[in-house]
Formats: C-alpha cells, structure tokens, sequence
C-alpha cells in the first residue's frame, strides 16, 4: 500500500500533520521511536507546567499575607498523577490520529530513499515524507552525568540543592519551580543576563522575583567542569566550585537530524536546521520539514502550524507560513509573553494598576503594546501573571490588522488581568483610564 505521506515523528509536528492529512482525507503513515506526543508531551511542554502550576499554588498560599500553611509534597504519588495525565493526552492524540485513517507504527524509521522508509524491517511507501524529528536538549562537551528536563521532571523527591546550568527559559521556568517547592538553587549563564534575548526591561521582574525567593544567579560564568561523588561538583572557570545534590543541564536545544537516513536524501541545510520554503519543502522533492527540525522558533505551537500548512500542500492546497505573530512565553514568575515586532510607539501599563493583579499578591510586572504610526497593532509584550492567555489578543489584532483604537474600544470584563491588555492599547493613543504615563 502507498501512503500519501509518511510522517517522521509523533511529537506535535509529526501527530498534527497526520490529522490535518487525515481531515484532508489522505492517508497518513506516522512512525515513533518512543512515544506519541514525542519530547512536548511527555517530557516537556506538559509535565514541565504541571510541577510549575503545583509549585505556584504552594507559593501562593506561603505568600498571601495573613495565611499560615504548610504542605507535604509526595513526588512519588504526584508523578504517578502526572503520568497519568499525561498518557490520557497521548492516547487521545493517537485516537485522534486513527479516527481520521492515519496508522501509527511504534519504532524507529529510517529514510531509505525520497519515497521510502524503513521500520521494523519492513518498508513504506509513500507520494510524500514529512520529517518532524523534533529537537534534542543540547549538550557540553565532556560534561556528562547530569540531569535534562527529562530526568530532573522525573525525580521521586525535591532534592535539597539544585545547580543549574543555562538560564535561559528553560533553566529560569525550572528553577523558579522547584525553589518554590522547598530545593536551595543556583543558575549559572554564561550571558551578562538571565533570559539571554529576552528584552532587560522585561526580564528584570523576573530577575528581581527570583531574588526573592533565594535563587542564586551567577552571569558571566563558565564552567569549566562536574563531577559526581555523594553529590555534584561544579567547577567554575574562575576557580569557584560549587556543589549540589543535582546539576541540570539546560543550555538549549538543537535539532534532530541524526540516526534516522537524512544523508541518504541529503537535502539542503540551513545551518544545523532543514532548510524548509514558505511551504514547508525541503528541497528533496517530496520530502517536507515540520517544527523544531527545520528552524527557529522552537515551539511546539510553531510545529502545529507548520504541520498545517505541509498537510495542505500535500493535499493539493496553496498554503505558504506566515511567522508574524508568532507567540513566545516564558513561564517565569512572572510570565513573560510576546507577539509581532517592537516599534518605538508604546506606553506600559505597569502592573501595579490592575486590580485583580493586585488581589492576586502582584505588583510587578508591564503590560506593552506595539503600534505603527497609524495605530495599526504591530506587537506585544507582557509581563504579568497567566501572560500567556492573554497574548493571544494581541496575536490576533496583528493578523487581522486592528488598530489599538479596536482593541481600546473594545469592552473586557473587570476586574481581571486582561484589562491591562486594553489599558495597553488605549495607552498608545493617550487615553488609558487608570494610569496616566508621562512618556
């Protein structure tokens, strides 16, 4: 039997362009070396915010004035919960997959040609191949035996002391969490700032609240070496040593483009990516890029829209990617969300206005439009807590073309935190209710 396409990866790519083929009404073949839902379900995206949103109730309570409170946290039984929950997601997502026509063969694939693949020691045919292979945690060379998110989301205990090296998103959501749930931790970046690319006037709220809750932040530094015995030992290259019950690595993640044949294809590369066009192609005729694998940004959000537009080319559609408000969240304390472009035409909304943030123990953070000269909503950054479910606002303004008149004018419910979201806009134009800016 001839496929219309097989699929390379059962992570968010690779299930979101069976279902779409599948709604198309082509006929997908989706192979995964371990589980369905791939690195975002099952060891990352989910699992990640889940000791997050646990580690926030906990501080929650400890925090609110006038509330005494003490928990006993079982991580074994939690992460029986977590797994529990999470194997609901991906059995889901394989239903998913199967009540649209697609198959689901569980090993690992190699491309054996442009219309090939080869698994189980059997061999599939396909008009198409889509490679969604994800990414993989990056690594320093020569320093081995330390934790990953896979491992560290994993623990049966909250370790006493945590080293982290990297504090980019991933470090910073890590250690934030399991300080709040009771560890001693250390973020070690090798940039002058935590949250490397990420604006200082946004990320200095999160710098500040991870001073109070005692997470110790050294910038600048290089280590130069671990070393395991009773604990770890980490090795500065300023000669400092630092030791912990654990180290994890969190210093990014690069694309997996090994162990599964791309030589035998050899399609043209950008930089350590698959180069992908507007379509998704690669330049294999045939042969389509999806999520991680084939460029910036890495987000799981990001391989739901690129499985879209490569499920509609393969169906006979004219579908061409359009990363403009593309949303990036950090799950910081507070989050840290954005959309679009920056422009030099915005006022913040601190925070510090809205009431319901107020009622919630925040003070800090911003809420930022971007518009053009005509008004026109170009982007957004927020800092708050639960940014990430109000970014999708200013995502669609961008797509539609509204201007911060639209969204100014437009009546949100009070009190809640997505009125600094209108504040925001009606700031641009000079009429924002409850704060007056000076800029």
């Amino acid at each position: 039997m001839e496929y219309d396409a097989i699929i390379l990866g059962g992570g968010p790519g690779g299930y979101s362009t069976a279902i779409r083929l599948g709604q198309n009404g082509k006929k997908a073949l989706m192979i995964e070396a371990d589980k369905v839902g791939g690195e975002c379900l099952n060891y990352g995206c989910i699992p990640s915010k889940a000791v997050i949103e646990m580690a926030d109730a906990i501080a929650y309570l400890k925090e609110m004035p006038g509330v005494s409170s003490s928990v006993t946290i079982d991580m074994k039984k939690w992460q029986e919960w977590k797994w529990g929950m999470i194997n609901k997601l991906t059995s889901g997502v394989e239903k998913l997959v199967k009540s649209y026509g697609g198959e689901v063969v569980m090993g690992r694939g190699v491309i054996e040609n442009s219309r090939s693949v080869k698994v189980n020691n059997e061999t599939f045919s396909a008009k198409n191949i889509v490679i969604a292979t994800g990414s993989i945690p990056s690594r320093i060379k020569g320093i081995d035996d330390v934790y990953y998110n896979k491992n560290i989301l994993d623990v049966d205990h909250i370790p006493k002391s945590l080293i982290i090296i990297g504090g980019g998103y991933i470090g910073v959501e890590l250690g934030t969490a399991f300080a709040k749930l009771g560890s001693e931790v250390t973020i070690i970046e090798m940039m002058p700032n935590i949250l490397p690319g990420t604006d200082t006037d946004l990320s200095r709220f999160v710098d500040r609240r991870m001073s109070t809750l005692g997470i110790k932040v050294i910038v600048g530094a290089k280590v130069d070496r671990v070393t395991k015995e009773a604990g770890y030992s980490v090795s500065l290259s300023d000669g400092n040593v630092l030791k912990a019950e654990l180290v994890v690595m969190t210093v990014g993640r690069q694309p997996n483009t090994q162990g599964f044949g791309l030589e035998k294809i050899n399609p043209e590369m950008d930089g350590k990516f698959i180069k992908t066009d507007k379509r998704k192609r690669t330049s294999v005729e045939g042969v389509y890029a999806v999520g991680d694998v084939s460029g910036q940004p890495m987000l799981a959000h990001k391989a739901f829209y690129d499985a879209e537009i490569a499920a509609d080319n393969i169906s006979g559609k004219n579908a061409e990617v359009d990363y403009r408000a593309m949303p990036f969240v950090i799950y910081s304390d507070p989050e840290i969300a954005t959309t679009g472009i920056k422009t030099d035409k915005f006022n913040n909304i601190p925070l510090a206005t809205n009431g319901r943030a107020l009622g919630m123990n925040y003070n800090q953070g911003v809420f930022r439009i971007y518009v053009d000269n005509e008004f026109v909503i170009k982007g957004g950054a927020f800092v708050a807590p639960r940014a990430s479910e109000l970014i999708s606002e200013i995502s669609l303004a961008v797509e539609a073309g509204l201007t911060s008149k639209d969204l100014g004018m437009t009546v949100h419910p009070h009190p809640t935190l997505s009125e600094g979201v209108k504040e925001a806009a009606e700031a641009t134009y000079g009429r924002s209710l409850h704060y007056k800016s000076s800029r």
